[in-house]
């Protein structure tokens, strides 16, 4: 599972700060670039990125504690203090560059910076457990796959095989045998939790071998509580965020979705062979498959599937974005600026996902419902 961003904010009052302190850019701080070639601001001691406009990162490198914030204001403008909007506009931009935490001003006290920067995984608390030597696990795969025709050559073409002969599995019988025992010894429950956490590992491993195929840096492969609740293993590829096409970066995200297909297809297929304890023990691996792969192509959440159409459509904060085109349209609201200048298209393109999510809460409504009546003893 990767983190969201969003570009650097406006409208922050005037603090007196401007007035008295020089900023510049931490030293520290690089500039490079993300998609589409976008700046973007790397902050090595926090491990943050902040996404910037070419005349955003122009402003941020020419911060050199010369001046004060509204001399380099008026100076940027080229009128005298007070001299109009397009100053106001550069005084606002610095306070979000402080709250950033990209100048050798410290941020301000109680000062929430999170909607100007975007980093690894703050929705759940981790426990590392390998760091530095994760390349020496992922690099002698990686450099296999790289030798191999096409983006993963022969292993993309045995999956796709894997994919379409699970998928005809799960059609032709799991689904339509009902719900899966739950009455299951203690054996059978012990080859269920061992599968999952096998597969929650391999799931990881997969974003973490496709990011380091691209050559992108993985920080580190660890456990953690995902949103402070559920136990899963994780891969930190906050660094993908510097890759400048849109393909790359959606191998990454579907990656593990990928290898929860070709496992889904695995069980399909036992569970149309397999007998008494054996039988029972594939079936109900086929729903938890299923469930899984809904719950992480879910776009109302941070997920991989949300993540992949975020890439593959080159937008960022999309699903906020799409509720607020959508609800725009439909309630006949004046779009808020930053949509107003969006071309039709573009407009279009954030409503059809916002009808997409609609559309997949209520599959997903519709499965848990089934699956309970299933489980126990409805129609």
């Amino acid at each position: 599972m990767a983190g969201s961003s969003t570009h650097v904010a406006s409208g922050s009052a005037q603090p007196s700060w401007l007035d008295t302190e020089r900023p510049a850019m931490r030293p520290d701080v690089e500039i490079t670039e993300g998609l589409h070639r976008e700046p973007l601001a790397y902050d090595p001691v926090s491990g943050h990125y902040t996404r910037l406009s070419s005349s955003g990162a122009a402003i941020l490198t020419a911060l050199d504690g010369s001046m004060t914030g509204r001399e380099f204001a008026a100076r940027v403008t080229g009128r005298g203090p007070g001299g109009g909007s397009g100053e106001q506009v550069v005084l606002d931009f610095l306070g979000e560059l402080r709250a950033a935490g990209l100048l050798t001003v410290p941020p301000a006290r109680g000062r929430d910076a999170s909607a100007v920067r975007f980093a690894r995984r703050g929705h759940m608390p981790r426990l590392p457990l390998v760091g530095a030597g994760v390349r020496a696990v992922l690099d002698p795969a990686a450099s296999l796959l790289r030798r191999a025709p096409g983006p993963f050559g022969a292993l993309w073409l045995a999956a796709a095989v894997l994919a379409v002969w699970g998928a005809g599995s799960v059609l032709a019988a799991p689904l339509a045998a009902g719900g899966p025992d739950l009455s299951l010894p203690v054996w059978g429950w012990t080859v269920v939790v061992c599968s999952m956490l096998l597969q929650t590992t391999l799931h990881e491993l997969a974003h973490g071998l496709a990011c380091r195929y691209y050559g992108v840096p993985v920080r580190e492969i660890g456990v953690g509580l995902l949103f402070y609740l559920v136990p899963v293993a994780y891969v930190d590829r906050t660094d993908a965020h510097r890759l400048p096409g849109r393909g790359s970066r959606v191998v990454i995200a579907l990656a593990g979705v990928a290898q929860d297909v070709l496992w889904l297809g695995g069980w399909s297929a036992l569970s149309l062979y397999a007998e008494g304890r054996a039988g029972q023990i594939c079936l109900l691996m086929v729903w938890l498959q299923i469930g899984l792969l809904l719950a992480n192509l879910n776009p109302l959440l941070p997920t991989d599937g949300y993540h992949a159409l975020e890439s593959a459509m080159g937008a960022l904060n999309l699903r906020s974005r799409a509720f607020t085109a959508l609800r725009c349209r439909v309630l006949r609201q004046p779009p808020p600026s930053w949509l107003a200048v969006r071309s039709r298209s573009r407009q279009l393109h954030y409503q059809v996902f916002g009808l997409v999510c609609l559309a997949y809460a209520l599959l997903v409504a519709v499965f848990c419902a089934r699956s309970l009546l299933l489980l126990f003893g409805g129609a």
